[in-house]
């Protein structure tokens, strides 16, 4: 025996139990050279010589002896391609004070893919270094390629503590997987206290195993194996959170004593992804040795440990130990190989292989033959097996008959084989020698015999419990065989849904694909004779079957909108369908419906109504992107359900529906919905609202569409239980008989009209009538406001371009308008001395002017003189005298109180009218008006005037005052006399 004897220590067990152990790391930040932080300095050269560094380069240095103890030191700086070739001279003072020797310390060559998770935030760093308990440090950084670091930082990590470290007991993981060999006893994540709060990511998988990559950690040696767990937690943290991968990076860390350690989350079992070669992580299983085997070699029980873990891994993914094998850069390659090219190595090789780095030393690089050499003789030889099944099995010499060829080692040096007249006999140490036969071994023989993708037989070729067919299973999968469907390859997760189902006996019956994997690499399958079987990692493996399978397969199967399957096809509740849920959405049939994808926030609003077993039924079209792109919809049995980003998803039904269908469905008008089709509170109606309108229909008047601004002018009344009532649709025409620009909606109540230039006001029925006798907007034009409540309360208004309409119970609904509307307006409105109309504005018969009644007057224009109010005795008076068409003819004055207070008057074309309690209404024309005029009025020496104008025998008149008379003869001239 070589190498070194080490003797571990023994531990009692039980012992403490393991837990999770915090470590904490303190950062202290470098800056760069151009631009060092404020505890860092810029100094010519390092303390001692760096290999290719001249003695002047500028080195970015700090020291720092106030920090909390630490045990693990590494220097990070933000990732840069450019910077390739850092080096760090590190040292480190005990808590006596004492200062250590320096280190150097160069660039950590393992990494991420680029294409991880971990990319977005990865740095770029040196490689650990483990200084056992420490409290004050130095380091001096420097670049021999020129390109130096930015965002410089020194991470001091302390592992934590746990008592559970120096009483590890036995091993957690043990005989963990069915593979060829038994697995070598590994301690647990738990063992050595992972805290999986930092772990960042979920693993990622490979679709297998090729090949083993070793490392070394490059790491201090002096290290006892109490202190192991400490530099595996102080490792995970600097590899999880000062690099950002997200986790520690190799797959197992093998001690120089001999003992292995579960690394990188996953399973060892697994095909997950580490972070320990850059581009060559895919596929790979990474083993690291801790230590520094540039510096010293390694020891036999490490030696020892890494052949064993890599057999039992190749055992279990057929990996010739002895071969080579392809692999391509992936992510952003590393500094040997770039992305995308293809290498053929050893399937056992060093990570100097592919990147430029000395990893795992030249100690540790040299022990490659050695453990390609264990690991080949650990797998075994299985010559024996294949000649001991066929001379001791009577049967098995009946079945295959004659030797053709003799027993022959496999090509992958993991088995052997002989082949026979009637079939083969295949054996592994780990599978046992297997007969293999007929159309079996035909199909397997077509997938490459054992370097295919099932491996070696597990069992025999053997009938099926039917009778009606063969089957074999193999290290990785099943071949199953029929008359009726022939050979057919079955594995994974997808053989066992199949096998929980009952294999060919259940639901499914035989394989009548091979189980192959989708186009995108993401998902596996098989068909059956009456159904399949899906499977991806994130879904798991789905029964799928029928009208359900075939609305999936129209979409794109795996590539399909909806995803994969989440769920198997199963029965609907109600007895009446079949469903099945995928990522992204579903799929329905029914006899009545057929088979229809609904998904997104159409299906959550389904679902959100019960389903089927809603008020919708069943989708009755697939779920489907409108033409515009702008929205998506499914119809259903009872309505449909349609979806933009600014209306959500709404449900619409009924003649709400078809209404807006008709109207131009998504590019209709009115948008798209942003309520789903409902019922009015009184039940009266249904309706929904859109984007820019909405659609209300009544048993009784029909559907109508009303436009954003209408339905607002509707809603201020009240909606529905305002004096509008329901709109009813309008009568062909209506709405084209309007100016360009202008909207009509009719309700059982009145009218909206709507102009760009008024907007949306109600009309009622009561306002209505007087706006038609008033002749409609061809004279009002169009309403202007909302019906309002006059200040009094007694009354309601609503003014229009050219007018308004005023209402009471007691005067009716009134036009008021121009210059009668003015003069109204300038007395104070109802609450001046007219009051409320009582008559509409109107053209006087002569069609000369208009007018109005009020309850307090009336008001009269023409052109000529313009608006007048008239009231009381003189307005009586002028009536009497016959309007406008009588002698007086319009007025010219309002009536007017005169100066004394006694009375008051009114001028009009033809003459006045005067009113008083001294001599009462009397109409004055002509010379008797201009006569009392001149002697001042009521106020001069005749007073007010107490009688009319009386004509006299012989001619001409008299008219009497309080002190005197005016007379005027038949020639016209007239005579004042004062009594």
């Amino acid at each position: 025996m070589t190498g070194t004897l080490l003797v571990l220590p023994v531990y009692a067990d039980p012992g403490p139990e393991a837990v999770p152990v915090e470590t904490t790391a303190e950062e202290v930040p470098l800056g760069s050279v151009e631009e060092p932080a404020a505890d860092a300095e810029v100094q010519e050269g390092t303390t001692e010589p760096v290999a290719g560094v001249p003695d002047t380069a500028p080195a970015l240095t700090v020291t720092r002896t106030d920090v909390d103890e630490f045990s693990l030191v590494g220097v990070t700086w933000a990732a840069d391609p450019a910077v390739t070739d850092v080096r760090a001279q590190v040292r480190v003072q005990d808590a006596a004070g004492a200062w250590g020797e320096w280190t150097e310390i160069g660039p950590e060559d393992a990494s991420a893919d680029t294409a991880s998770p971990a990319a977005a935030t990865a740095r770029a760093g040196t490689s650990p270094l483990w200084t056992g308990p420490s409290t004050g440090v130095e380091v001096e950084l420097v670049t021999r390629s020129g390109a130096a670091p930015t965002d410089v930082q020194l991470d001091l990590i302390d592992p934590g503590d746990s008592a559970a470290d120096t009483a590890l007991g036995a091993p957690e993981i043990q005989d963990t997987a069915d593979a060829a060999l038994a697995m070598p006893d590994v301690y647990s994540r738990a063992q050595w206290g992972a805290d999986e709060t930092i772990r960042r990511w979920d693993p990622s998988y490979a679709s297998t195993i090729k090949a083993a990559t070793l490392h070394h950690t490059a790491d201090t040696n002096n290290y006892t194996a109490a202190q192991v767990p400490d530099m595996m937690r102080s490792i995970y943290r600097y590899h999880t959170v000062s690099l950002g991968w997200g986790d520690i990076g190799y797959n197992v860390i093998v001690d120089k004593f001999g003992r292995l350690w579960e690394g990188r989350y996953g399973g060892l079992a697994s095909t997950v992804v580490g972070a320990h070669a850059g581009g060559f992580n895919t596929s790979t299983f990474g083993v690291s040795m801790l230590g520094n085997y540039d510096a010293v070699d390694t020891t036999q029980p490490m030696v020892d440990a890494v052949a064993a873990i890599i057999a039992w891994k190749f055992s279990l993914y057929n990996v010739n130990p002895s071969g080579t094998t392809t692999l391509t850069s992936s992510g952003g390659g590393t500094s040997r190989y770039a992305a995308g090219q293809s290498v053929t190595l050893p399937t056992i090789f060093g990570h100097r292989d592919v990147g430029s780095t000395a990893c795992p030393g030249r100690y540790g690089y040299a022990k490659l033959g050695e453990i390609r050499s264990k690991v080949a003789t650990q797998i075994g030889n299985a010559l024996p097996l294949v000649a001991q099944r066929y001379e001791s099995d009577a049967a098995a010499r009946s079945l295959l008959g004659a030797v053709t060829t003799a027993p022959t080692r496999t090509p992958n040096g993991l088995g052997a084989y002989a082949h026979y007249a009637n079939g083969s006999i295949y054996a592994t140490a780990a599978t046992g020698a297997r007969i293999l036969r007929g159309p079996i071994r035909d199909k397997w023989a077509s997938l490459g015999w054992e370097n295919g993708s099932l491996g070696y037989p597990t069992t025999d070729t053997t009938a099926t419990p039917d009778g009606r067919g063969l089957y074999q299973h193999f290290q990785n999968g099943s071949i199953y065989w029929s008359q009726a469907t022939g050979a057919r390859t079955v594995g994974g997760a997808v053989r066992d849904r199949w096998a929980a189902l009952g294999w060919e006996n259940g639901s499914l019956g035989y394989p009548v694909s091979d189980w192959t994997t989708t186009p995108n690499g993401r998902a596996q399958y098989v068909h059956f004779q009456k159904g399949s079987v899906y499977w991806s990692q994130a879904t798991g493996a789905r029964v799928l079957s029928g009208p359900v399978f075939e609305g999936w397969a129209r979409t794109g199967f795996e590539n399909s909108p909806l995803g994969m399957p989440t769920t198997d096809v199963t029965a609907t509740p109600d007895g009446a369908g079949r469903f099945a849920h995928f990522q992204n959405g579903s799929v329905y049939w029914s006899q009545a419906s057929g088979a229809h994808t609904v998904g997104g926030p159409i299906r959550d609003r389904w679902a959100a109504a019960g389903w089927e077993a809603g008020p919708m039924g069943y989708p009755v079209s697939d779920w489907t992107t409108t033409p515009n792109g702008a929205a998506q919809y499914v119809h259903f049995q009872k309505g449909s359900v349609y979806w933009s980003q600014a209306g959500g998803a709404r449900w619409l039904t009924g003649g709400v529906y078809a209404a807006w269908a008709a109207s131009g469905w998504e590019t209709s008008p009115l948008g798209m919905p942003v309520t789903d089709t409902a019922t009015t509170p009184d039940g009266g109606a249904a309706y929904a609202h859109f984007q820019r309108g909405s659609v209300y229909a009544t048993a009784e008047h029909g559907t109508s569409v009303l436009s954003t601004d209408v339905a607002a002018a509707w809603g201020r009344t009240g909606w529905e239980n305002g004096p509008l009532g329901y709109p009813t649709a309008p009568p062909a025409g209506t709405a084209a008989a309007q100016p360009a620009g202008v909207t009509l909606q009719r309700f059982e109540g009145g009218v909206v009209y709507a102009t760009p230039a008024t907007g949306a006001h109600a009309v009622s029925t009561a306002f209505g009538a007087a706006v038609d006798a008033a002749g409609g907007a061809q004279v009002l034009g169009y309403p202007t406001t909302d019906v309002g409540t006059t200040p009094d309360g007694r009354g309601s208004y609503q003014h229009f371009q050219n007018g308004s309409v005023y209402a009471t119970a007691a005067t009716g609904a009134r036009v008021v308008r121009g210059a009668v509307y003015d003069l109204w307006a300038r007395t104070g409105w109802e609450n001046g001395v007219l009051g409320y109309p009582t008559v509409s504005t109107a053209a006087t018969p002569d069609g000369q002017g208009l007018y109005a009644h009020f309850q307090g007057g009336s008001v009269y224009w023409t052109r000529p003189t313009g608006a007048h109010l008239l009231r009381g005795d003189v307005y009586t008076a002028w009536a009497a005298q016959g309007w406008e068409q009588g002698a007086l003819r319009y007025p010219t004055t309002d009536v007017t109180t005169t100066p004394d207070r006694k009375g008051s008057y009114a001028y009009f074309q033809g003459g006045a009218v005067y009113s008083s309690a001294v001599g009462g209404t009397r109409v004055l024309r002509g010379a008797v008006l201009d006569a009392w005029a001149r002697t001042g009025w009521e106020q001069g020496r005749l007073g007010w005037p107490t009688s009319d104008t009386v004509a006299q025998p012989g001619g001409g008149t008299r008219t009497s005052f309080e002190h005197g008379t005016i007379t005027v003869s038949a020639s016209g001239a007239a005579t004042v006399t004062v009594r």
